[in-house]
């Protein structure tokens, strides 16, 4: 592939902790599969916080931005250390992480980041990092234990609803590229105050049939697409958040897809999405909707494979 048509950059975003070893594993791991080049970005705050309720310590930003660029250099050393076969660039920008990460990452295939592991007043009065920037990011954003290492499981997982079809175009070529398995789960609940209902086995039967079906249907084109891609449909009762995460054990990676109803509102996630990205486990891909249908047939190419001919 020459430089012209070299496909966007894997995008990993650091911060100089332990927090970010595994994100570098993953980010290296999925530049070699998609033969892009890797690109770190590190973000210089302006102010420094100290943590509890007391505020930001006041240094000046000539003296932030000299360590940031210490701690880039450092980390881009260490990518290139483990990754001699790709080119790796480093990218120092400055201000609020939530918005420069998703800025740094536009251009990018995919932003790569260590999952949150700030627990209480600290994460409230700091924000969550990764669910900032999954909210606000226009490329798929890829969520990893610092501890991640390759798994061979063969398994892609992707938690749909027949409204939110378009995360396919995303999922089929993603499970393809990676020869794997793609089982394709929607999760259902009786609200609390209906439980009774879910007695009556023979509707719940019906519905989960039903539903079956629903999604049987939502994929039919993109299987005819993909013919080389197994599909496991799973209709399964429970909290949707837990569900998945359960599910995702036995998976490579989770995908979820980001309604383009939270792209109106920028800092916002679903629920689901913010009590998933919440567990460890699984890596967890948050995929951004556009809106716009896609369809099976037009989607020939992505992650450095050529899918349909």
């Amino acid at each position: 592939m020459n430089a012209a048509a070299r496909a966007a950059p894997v995008v990993v975003a650091v911060d100089g902790t332990q927090r970010s070893t595994g994100a570098i594993k993953y980010a290296i791991h999925e530049a070699r599969r998609r033969g892009t080049d890797l690109q770190v970005v590190h973000v210089a705050p302006r102010a420094l916080p100290v943590g509890g309720s007391m505020p930001s310590m006041g240094i000046p930003t000539d003296a932030l931005v000299e360590v940031a660029g210490r701690i880039l250099d450092e980390v881009v050393d260490q990518t290139r250390s483990l990754a001699p076969d790709l080119a790796v660039d480093g990218v120092l920008r400055e201000g609020r992480r939530v918005v420069e990460i998703p800025a740094a990452g536009a251009r990018g295939s995919l932003v790569v980041l260590g999952r949150e592991t700030r627990h209480g007043t600290e994460r409230v009065l700091g924000g969550s990092t990764t669910a900032g920037v999954a909210a606000r990011a226009s490329v798929p954003v890829a969520v990893v234990d610092e501890d991640w290492e390759p798994t061979a499981r063969d398994r892609v997982l992707v938690g749909l609803e027949p409204a939110a079809g378009e995360v396919l175009s995303y999922a089929f070529p993603l499970a393809a590229a990676r020869h794997a398995l793609l089982q394709v789960m929607h999760v259902w609940r009786v609200p609390d105050a209906y439980a009774a209902v879910d007695e009556e086995r023979a509707l719940a039967g019906e519905w989960v049939l039903d539903a079956t079906r629903l999604l049987e249907s939502t994929v039919a084109d993109w299987r005819d697409s993909f013919p080389d891609v197994e599909v496991e449909i799973s209709v399964v009762p429970g909290r949707a958040a837990q569900a998945l995460v359960d599910a995702a054990v036995r998976a490579d990676v989770l995908l979820l897809a980001r309604h383009r109803r939270d792209v109106e509102h920028l800092g916002r996630l679903g629920p689901t999405i913010r009590a998933v990205l919440g567990h460890r486990g699984t890596p967890v891909e948050v995929v951004p909707m556009t809106g716009v249908p896609q369809h099976a047939p037009l989607v020939l190419e992505r992650f450095g494979e050529v899918l349909k001919s």
